[in-house]
C-alpha cells in the first residue's frame, strides 16, 4: 500500500510539476534534502506517528517508498516506444528525477544504519554498495556536470544504473523474505508487486534496445507479452513463501510438540519447584530489527504485571506485540501463541517472557 501510493504521488508529481522542474529544478532539489533531513532527525528523536501519518505517509520518506518510486519512472521512461507520450514526458526530466530520489532515499539509509545486526551483515555490504554506486549516478545527474563530460564517457558511466536498479531489488528481497517466510501476508505481498515491477523493466529495457535497431519489431506487443510472463513468474514466486511460510509454521509446531513431549517425560524426575520471590524480571530477545526487552512484576508468585520497557524494533510490528502482552496478562501462566499476521516480533516477545517467567522460577 505504502509504494502504491508513493507512485501515485510521483506520477502525480510529474504530471503537475514538468515543465517548472525542467525549467528551475534546485527548489525541489532543496524541498527533498528537507524532507529527507526531515526523516533523519525524526527517527534520531525517536519520534513515532500513529494513523494515516504513521502507516502511510511517513513510511514514503523513512521506507524509501517515494525514493524507489521516482527510481521507478527513471527506469521505465527508456522502455517506452520512441515518439509515444510517456517518453515525450519523462526522458527530458529523467536526470532532474534520478536527482530527487537520490535525496529522497537517504532517510532510508540512515534508518537502515541504525538498526545493525549481524543477521544484516548481507543486507549491509550491498547497502553500501549500491550507496557507492548511486553517488556518481548522482553526481553527474545534474546538467552542470554532465556537460562538462565526455559524452561516451557519460553514457559508459550511466550503465552503471543497470547494475543498480538490479541492487534495489536484492535489497527490496532481503528487506522482506524473513518476514515472508515468518508468514507475515504484507512482506509477500510486497515480494510480489516489486518482482512484476523489476523483472518487467529487466525484460522491457532489452526488448527497447532491441527495437531501436529493428524499426519493424512490434515493442508493445512483445513488452505486453513479457507482462503476461512476469505476472506468473511473480505468483509463483509469491506461491514459494507462502510455502516457505507453512512450512516453517510446521516445524516450529513440531518443535514445540516435542518439546513439551520431553518436559512431561521429566516431570517425575523433577525436584520441587523452587521458591519464587517477589520481584522484577526482564529478558531480552532479538525481533525482525532489533531487540524487545519484555518485563514482569512478580507478587506473591504471581505475575501481576507485564510490560514492553524496551522495544528497539521496528514500529510496525510493535502492535502486534503489545497485543501479545495484553494476551498474556489475561492468563499469565497459559502458553502464549503468535498473533496472526506477526512475524518476528511476536515470537520474540513470548521467547523473552518466557525466560523472564523462567529466572523468577515461575516456568
Amino acid at each position: 500500500m505504502v509504494f502504491f501510493l508513493s507512485l501515485l504521488t510521483a506520477v502525480l508529481f510529474v504530471l503537475l510539476f514538468e515543465k517548472p522542474l525542467k525549467k528551475n529544478p534546485i527548489p525541489f532539489y532543496v524541498i527533498s534534502a528537507i524532507l529527507s533531513l526531515a526523516t533523519i532527525i525524526i527517527q534520531m528523536q525517536g519520534i513515532v506517528f500513529g494513523g494515516v501519518m504513521g502507516k502511510y505517509i511517513f513510511p514514503m520518506f523513512s521506507k524509501a517508498g517515494l525514493g524507489t518510486a521516482f527510481f521507478v519512472l527513471v527506469m521505465y521512461a527508456a522502455t517506452f516506444k520512441n515518439g509515444s507520450e510517456p517518453i515525450k514526458l519523462l526522458m527530458p526530466i529523467r536526470g532532474q528525477l534520478s536527482i530527487i530520489a537520490s535525496i529522497l532515499v537517504l532517510g532510508h539509509v540512515f534508518s537502515i544504519s541504525g538498526i545493525f545486526s549481524p543477521e544484516k551483515t548481507l543486507l549491509y555490504i550491498l547497502s553500501v554498495t549500491m550507496f557507492i554506486i548511486m553517488i556518481p549516478l548522482f553526481i553527474t545527474s545534474f546538467n552542470l556536470i554532465r556537460k562538462k563530460m565526455n559524452a561516451k564517457v557519460w553514457k559508459n558511466l550511466q550503465r552503471f544504473a543497470y547494475i543498480f536498479y538490479l541492487f534495489i531489488y536484492f535489497h527490496i528481497l532481503l528487506l522482506y523474505v524473513r518476514g515472508a517466510i515468518r508468514g507475515d501476508l504484507r512482506s509477500t505481498l510486497n515480494i510480489f508487486v516489486y518482482s512484476i515491477i523489476f523483472l518487467w523493466y529487466f525484460i522491457s529495457r532489452p526488448l527497447k534496445a532491441y527495437s531501436v535497431k529493428h524499426k519493424d519489431f512490434d515493442l508493445n506487443r512483445y513488452r505486453y507479452i513479457s507482462l503476461i510472463l512476469v505476472v506468473f513468474v511473480s505468483l509463483g514466486i509469491y506461491g514459494y513463501m507462502l510455502g516457505a511460510a507453512d512450512h516453517a509454521r510446521d516445524e516450529s509446531t513440531k518443535s514445540v510438540a516435542e518439546t513439551i513431549s520431553f518436559a512431561e517425560s521429566e516431570d517425575a524426575s523433577k525436584e520441587p519447584a523452587p521458591v519464587v520471590e517477589d520481584g522484577i524480571y526482564s529478558s531480552t530477545c532479538f525481533g525482525y530489527a532489533g531487540d524487545i526487552t519484555v518485563e514482569i512484576k512478580v507478587e506473591n508468585g504471581e505475575v501481576v504485571d507485564i510490560s514492553l520497557p524496551d522495544y528497539g524494533d521496528e514500529e510496525d510490528y510493535k502492535h502486534f506485540s503489545e497485543d501479545v502482552i495484553e494476551e498474556l496478562k489475561k492468563d499469565p501462566l497459559a502458553d502464549a501463541d503468535t498473533v496472526s499476521g506477526a512475524t518476528f516480533s511476536t515470537q520474540a516477545v513470548i521467547d523473552a517472557y518466557n525466560d523472564a517467567l523462567k529466572k523468577a522460577g515461575l516456568k
